[in-house]
């Protein structure tokens, strides 16, 4: 019985220590604009130039914004961060979809909200996320980015992508949207959740109990 307790207790403190959720908020940048200024997050993650941040290599078309960023002195807000100071947006030189995120973490939940231009309308009106194994697409979530407060930009509201727990193999994913017309493809986004993928985590207990198993047998060798 004692045997099982501190098997327990090992595991216990095993798990949550070594996989924890991890929330890319883009407000722990080496290097973030300035609040009232925007730039790619690939210029923001280190003194070397890289798309990788939280575990995920970031698409080059993503940009991190500050929460003061305005595309006029005159115009309202481009957008509002979910947390914090900064949040994300898509380039939208190229129509701005497909933008990737590659990782095998698993994400769970993310912030997403329409951003505003001039006060005369705002930008995307639904995003997709796709979870991907390789370029296969294996489930996607859809959701709504509501229009409510004219003239300004929207509070950012979750997105549940939980159901990507179900599938295995991710290597990545890929936002898409809706853009009201050629002019207004941007989106905002904020703290996305990520996890490891469940088979990992089924992975580490097994692992610990061979090693406890495995530690029990050489000491009654030497006993």
């Amino acid at each position: 019985m004692k045997s099982i307790n501190r098997l327990a207790t090992a595991l216990g403190c095993l798990i949550p220590a070594a996989l924890p959720a991890a929330t890319a908020t883009f407000d722990d940048l080496f290097a973030p604009p300035a609040l009232d200024a925007a730039t790619g997050l690939r210029f923001t993650t280190g003194a070397v130039t890289s798309p990788l941040y939280e575990g995920v290599e970031w698409d080059d078309r993503v940009t991190v914004v500050g929460s003061q960023y305005k595309v006029a002195a005159d115009a309202p807000l481009f957008g509002l961060p979910h947390s914090g100071n900064y949040f994300i947006t898509n380039e939208s030189t190229d129509g701005g979809n497909g933008i990737t995120l590659n990782t095998t973490l698993i994400l769970t939940s993310a912030w997403f909200g329409q951003n505003e231009y001039y006060g005369f309308g705002g930008g995307a009106t639904s995003v997709t996320i796709t979870a991907l194994a390789g370029s296969t697409p294996l489930g996607s979530v859809t959701f709504d980015l509501q229009d409510q407060v004219d003239g300004q930009p929207e509070v950012l509201a979750p997105v549940d992508t939980s159901v990507f727990l179900t599938y295995s193999g991710i290597t990545g994913y890929r936002i898409d949207h809706v853009a009201p017309n050629e002019f207004a493809h941007n989106w905002v986004a904020d703290d996305f959740t990520f996890v490891p993928e469940p088979g990992i985590m089924a992975a580490v207990p097994a692992a610990a109990m061979l090693g406890f198993a495995a530690g029990r047998r050489r000491r009654r060798r030497q006993a």
